[in-house]
């Protein structure tokens, strides 16, 4: 969810390798506001549905966990797309790779982190929250350690400082393998990548369900949720389709069979949200019972629109959508939008809740939550994504570092 293709292309020197994808931005704006907003609708409305015929499309922000989905095969297909580009070499050893990353993802991380902590010393957020799964006010040392670790993949029932940060360590520890997937996809083409991914998925989804016994004691995960290196190795898998093949023909071909399977997976996610709809917090449940199925064949469907918009023209009328401006722009910063939304969105719900709206004014807490929210959380997004998605942070920490040097330097000089 937060690689991005002018990060990556960055440091290619061949300027033939460069390539601009708008439309990638477009898909993070919005898959970052079906977050935020489907966040609103369980402020204002919990897991109910809505079976009003003019209220029921408001019913796709229960399903919100699916934009996870989205910003995990987008990580893997942009990281993916300019070494493909590349004739799949890495421009950078493991160690820089893994700087490059932990300087995308780190500071905004950690910044939030901390503003977070800073902010509920002072007021009392953890008790506006939706429920308990959010901040707490009391918070002990063991999750200081896993948040601040970036561990909450292996301690998911640590993750209560601010609940989309689970997301964020399963990412980190994904890219540690992305190297080796790529060296996979060099010398055994995309099929074997595939493979292997799925392999990997399903062998850590059964010792999920069959653990250890020392992980089961002491309550450890394994990449939690297992199942999503599948999720960034079918995004690998469909940059290398689009951008990987040799002539145009083959990618004709096999983005044909990937299309027909495609269909295939879109009838089958069709029929699986039909069946497991949320409509209460009961039903909430029984579809989360089933997400490592749901994620895995909505993963499949996203890879295969990432390639078809890919192989498409700019004339595409879905593709000119997600380029409109407003969505690459909001794209661009759409990590912070996903980092900083909750507190943002839990302090306003607060503040609708003193003005005890009676019940059959759901509607409108929910709408007041969503545009009030939505704007305050783009503007500070903005603003933060500007000092800590860039280097803007490390240079007003060493500009402020050396003050003191600069008046003690000045003061023997006198």
């Amino acid at each position: 969810m937060t690689s991005t293709i002018k990060t990556d292309t960055a440091s290619q020197t061949t300027s033939d390798l460069r390539i601009h994808l708008p439309f990638l931005d477009g898909m993070r704006a919005l898959a970052a506001l079906w977050v935020m907003l489907g966040h609103a609708h369980l402020f204002a409305y919990g897991w109910l549905s809505h079976t009003n015929l003019l209220m029921k499309p408001w019913n796709v922000f229960l399903y919100l966990h699916l934009a996870v989905v989205v910003f995990l095969v987008l990580s893997g297909f942009c990281l993916a797309l300019p070494v493909v580009r590349n004739k799949l070499v890495l421009r950078q050893t493991y160690r820089e790779f893994l700087q490059s990353r932990a300087m995308r993802i780190l500071p905004p991380y950690f910044a939030t982190l901390i503003l977070i902590l800073i902010i509920n010393y002072f007021f009392p957020i953890a008790t506006w929250a939706r429920n308990s799964s959010g901040l707490t006010s009391s918070i002990p040392w063991q999750v200081l350690a896993v948040n601040f670790s970036l561990m909450q993949d292996f301690f998911p029932q640590s993750n209560t400082i601010n609940g989309p940060f689970w997301s964020i360590a399963t990412e980190w520890h994904l890219y540690m393998f992305f190297p080796a997937l790529i060296l996979i996809l060099r010398r055994f083409g995309g099929l074997a990548l595939l493979f292997v991914a799925t392999a990997a998925a399903w062998g850590l989804v059964w010792v999920a369900d069959h653990p250890p016994a020392f992980l089961f004691e002491n309550q450890i995960s394994i990449l939690h949720p297992p199942y999503f290196c599948f999720l960034f190795g079918i995004g690998m898998f469909s940059a290398w389709l689009v951008f990987g093949q040799t002539t145009q023909e083959r990618v004709r071909k096999r983005g044909l069979i990937f299309s027909l399977v495609g269909a295939v997976f879109i009838v089958y996610f069709l029929y699986l949200i039909q069946k497991f709809s949320i409509y209460d917090a009961r039903s909430a449940g029984a579809f989360f019972d089933r997400a490592r199925i749901i994620d895995t064949v909505f993963a499949v469907v996203v890879a295969v629109f990432l390639a078809w918009l890919a192989r498409g023209t700019s004339r595409n009328w879905i593709r000119k959508f997600l380029e409109l401006r407003v969505f690459t722009e909001i794209g661009k910063f759409s990590y912070s939008l996903y980092l900083v939304h909750i507190p943002i969105f839990a302090i306003i719900h607060h503040y609708i809740e003193e003005m005890h709206l009676s019940l059959n004014l759901q509607h409108l807490h929910f709408i007041l939550l969503s545009v009030c929210g939505t704007l305050a959380t783009l503007a500070f997004a903005w603003g933060f994504a500007r000092i800590f998605e860039t280097r803007l942070w490390l240079d007003l920490l060493v500009r402020v570092s050396k003050l003191p040097v600069r008046g003690l330097l000045q003061t023997r000089s006198q």
